[in-house]
């Protein structure tokens, strides 16, 4: 199999059509593409220079604080979840969020996809109540 060089890789990661962000152990952005500042309405410098905090809802702050400590512990390199996201414009949006960590080198990383189901959840919040996978 032909292996993607670094240019390949990258092109790849922007056109994604899903958002997706990487962060390191402090928070810190380190990438997002295209999709994501479209879903959140943020550019890529607006976002980095807000905390994770500013973006997810107050009430989804502690399932948020689990499942980080739960991709940078030993128990799991992946969690999924439905969280809450401000938009740039104010409004909430409901995201299935999956993280999952990898290494680049010696820096162990976040990767954060996040897919809209504002449609189906705010249609059913039930479908929201779920625990972290």
């Amino acid at each position: 199999m032909r292996q993607l060089d670094s240019d390949g890789f990258a092109a790849l990661m922007e056109s994604i059509p899903h958002a997706i962000s990487v962060h390191d152990r402090e928070r810190n952005l380190v990438f997002s593409n295209p999709a994501c500042a479209a879903l959140i309405g943020y550019d890529t410098e607006e976002f980095a220079d807000l905390e994770h905090e500013q973006l997810f809802h107050p009430d989804d702050a502690e399932l948020w604080g689990t499942m980080l400590a739960r991709v940078l512990g030993t128990e799991s390199t992946s969690a999924t979840a439905h969280l809450r996201i401000r938009h740039r414009e104010g409004h909430w949006i409901w995201v299935r969020v999956a993280a999952s960590t990898f290494t680049a080198g010696t820096e162990r990383l976040v990767a954060l996809v996040l897919q809209d189901e504002s449609d189906t959840i705010w249609g059913n919040p039930t479908a929201a109540r779920q625990p972290i996978r």
